[in-house]
């Protein structure tokens, strides 16, 4: 969906990711991100939070959390970091960066509380007290006091998104919050929800319910007498709703998609921020009036913004001007009907004979990647010079991928 977006706001990474996989640099089922761009788009977004008074964690989920990518984002070892899941800790820990904020949306599992409360998180969230008192005990033995956010939640007046609900409800937080407040080893600072902005709506910043809840439930510590100073409201965000979430109450946010400029809100309005990120894979085989290629990424949560009768389309060719100037349409992937997306995605399809998309063709797409949830590749590119820069392919750990130099 972001492809023609690609084009006309950042062609030099089509070219880059074309001209690298048409050299077997980079094989196929690989996500391309635009070093040269993310640092922009990271800075515009820096610049901004320092204007409205708010405070960063990046995420890096859905770029492998690469540690080139982190990088530029945070500096060599910092810690304005969300991990969205315990992978995503390890992952940062693993390559020399500090914990900002985890817990958010899966809980620090029980194995893992002794290593994570031993990299000193900036703040960890819990949906309960039960977490609350894990945390506690293995933060008390290690002398020392971990600060929490509490997740909250209002049902009623709530937006979830599938499987992301939880949390200590409205109802129950004052007396959960005094539960948590009298364990030795843990110290209430925040609150925080998911998601705080709408995504169904990608002409303006619109507030979930979510966001009246996170500021009620300030309010209901604040009166308690507890210090609250993270008011963490994450989702959709980017330079343009950065203001609007200062002013409605935020301390805190957590860009991910705003970074790589492909939010909701990047497909109706050209923003600061261009889009950095791009897949390139290859035709493998045919069947019939089909093109099967090599598959692996295909994680596209789009459908909520399409216009309809909207076609995806991929640039396929054998040469940087066929890739170009060559279009095909594509059908989906695994075993989804068309334009869906199965759950094994060996292949995605695309319309193509032998003759109009050869095997070994190479395809060029733009989507919302997910990298966390597939099997595909990553590769750090530059593009400011005369000549693309391939600065590494790693996997979605952000480890280096050896056969690939």
């Amino acid at each position: 969906m972001f492809l023609e977006l690609l084009r006309r706001r950042n062609p030099a990474l089509l070219t880059a990711a074309a001209d690298l996989a048409l050299q077997r640099r980079i094989p196929p089922n690989t996500f391309v991100l635009d070093r040269d761009a993310i640092a922009a788009n990271a800075a515009a977004i820096r610049a901004e939070a320092e204007a409205v008074g708010l405070r960063l964690y990046f995420m890096t989920k859905q770029i492998g959390r690469n540690p080139l990518i982190t990088e530029v984002l945070v500096g060599a070892g910092g810690g304005e970091t969300v991990a969205v899941d315990i992978a995503d800790a390890n992952a940062l820990l693993a390559h020399g960066f500090r914990l900002g904020h985890i817990g958010n949306l899966v809980q620090v599992p029980t194995i893992d509380i002794p290593r994570i409360v031993a990299g000193q998180p900036e703040v960890i969230s819990v949906f309960s007290a039960a977490k609350a008192r894990q945390i506690a005990a293995e933060a008390h033995r290690q002398g020392r006091t971990q600060d929490l956010l509490i997740r909250v939640a209002d049902p009623a007046e709530d937006t979830y998104l599938p499987g992301m609900d939880g949390g200590v409800l409205i109802d129950d937080l004052r007396s959960t919050a005094q539960e948590i407040a009298a364990l030795r080893g843990v110290r209430v600072v925040g609150v925080t929800t998911f998601p705080a902005l709408a995504y169904s709506e990608a002409a303006k910043p619109v507030p979930t319910g979510n966001f009246t809840t996170l500021l009620r439930a300030r309010d209901i510590l604040a009166g308690m007498g507890l210090e609250i100073g993270q008011v963490n409201a994450p989702g959709n965000t980017s330079v343009y709703t950065l203001r609007t979430q200062a002013e409605l109450g935020a301390t805190h946010v957590e860009p991910g998609h705003g970074f790589l400029g492909t939010t909701p809100f990047h497909l109706v309005q050209d923003l600061p921020e261009i889009p950095a990120a791009c897949y390139v894979t290859e035709v493998a085989h045919h069947v019939g009036d089909r093109a099967y290629v090599y598959g692996g990424g295909f994680f596209v949560d789009d459908p909520v913004w399409l216009d309809p009768g909207f076609r995806r389309t991929v640039m396929v060719g054998e040469s940087l001007e066929e890739i170009h100037e060559h279009r095909e349409e594509f059908h989906g992937a695994g075993s989804g009907a068309t334009g869906g997306f199965g759950g094994i995605d060996y292949y995605g399809y695309i319309s193509g004979t032998p003759q109009t998309a050869p095997v070994g063709s190479t395809v060029v797409m733009g989507f919302r990647i997910q990298s966390f949830v597939t099997r595909a590749n990553i590769a750090v590119v530059s593009t400011a010079g005369e000549r693309p820069e391939l600065h590494g392919v790693f996997d979605q750990a952000g480890n280096r991928l050896l056969p690939y130099v």
